[in-house]
């Protein structure tokens, strides 16, 4: 669940009244790895990728992130520059609490603090989590099992169509892969109707099949 969804509504009615409203166009740069600035984000609308640079410069997609959930928490947390680049793959809006108002919030609402370090932990555990899943799985697996995950994600029931504004290579870098391989895997997802793919686009069809080729 997000941070907004896990707030009941005195919790999200002093959360809104933290944060000022700011809109960001598709390609924004809303973070930059390696600024200082311990403010959180808040989406409420529109999706954002979570870029980091690698070894070599590499640029590493850690995750896709939409409405409800919370950005830039670990700055604000321990005070060092961004670990991340947030950039927006779509029109975004969204709550921006400054440091001095975070800091009020989480000291005056404990059951906000509470869901606010909930986040945290997910956050470290899920990425735990992934680096084991990459060490054991392939290409095609892997890249079943993100798809899963954005599924449930954004999707209410299985009966939906998912459609992703991602690149090839951005799907690559949230697994670890190769853009070859993920070429090569979903190829053979297209070939078997589960989803299909355009210039950034990718749909997905069938869910159920995914599962499957996600276990």
């Amino acid at each position: 669940m997000t941070f907004w969804e896990l707030l009941d509504d005195a919790q999200r009615a002093a959360v809104t009244a933290a944060g000022t409203v700011r809109r960001f166009g598709k390609g924004t740069v809303i973070i930059r790895e390696g600024d200082r600035g311990g403010w959180v984000l808040v989406l409420t609308r529109g999706r954002v990728k979570v870029v980091a640079a690698g070894p070599g410069g590499h640029q590493a997609v850690l995750s896709v992130r939409g409405p409800g959930d919370m950005l830039g928490e670990m700055a604000a947390l321990d005070d060092r520059p961004r670990s991340a680049t947030v950039t927006a793959i779509e029109p975004v809006t969204g709550l921006v609490i400054p440091p001095d108002r975070l800091t009020r919030l989480l000291t005056e609402h404990q059951s906000i603090n509470a869901v606010f370090l909930r986040i945290v932990t997910g956050r470290l555990r899920y990425a735990n989590e992934r680096r084991l899943e990459h060490g054991d799985a392939g290409t095609a697996q892997r890249l079943a099992s993100l798809l899963v995950d954005l599924y449930t994600r954004y999707c209410d029931t299985d009966g939906e169509t998912l459609t992703l504004r991602m690149s090839q290579s951005e799907l690559a870098g949230l697994i670890s892969a190769s853009r070859e391989a993920v070429t090569r895997a979903l190829r053979t997802l297209r070939e078997e109707g589960v989803v299909s793919t355009g210039r950034q686009r990718l749909v997905v069809h069938d869910i159920a099949a995914l599962r499957r080729a996600a276990t």
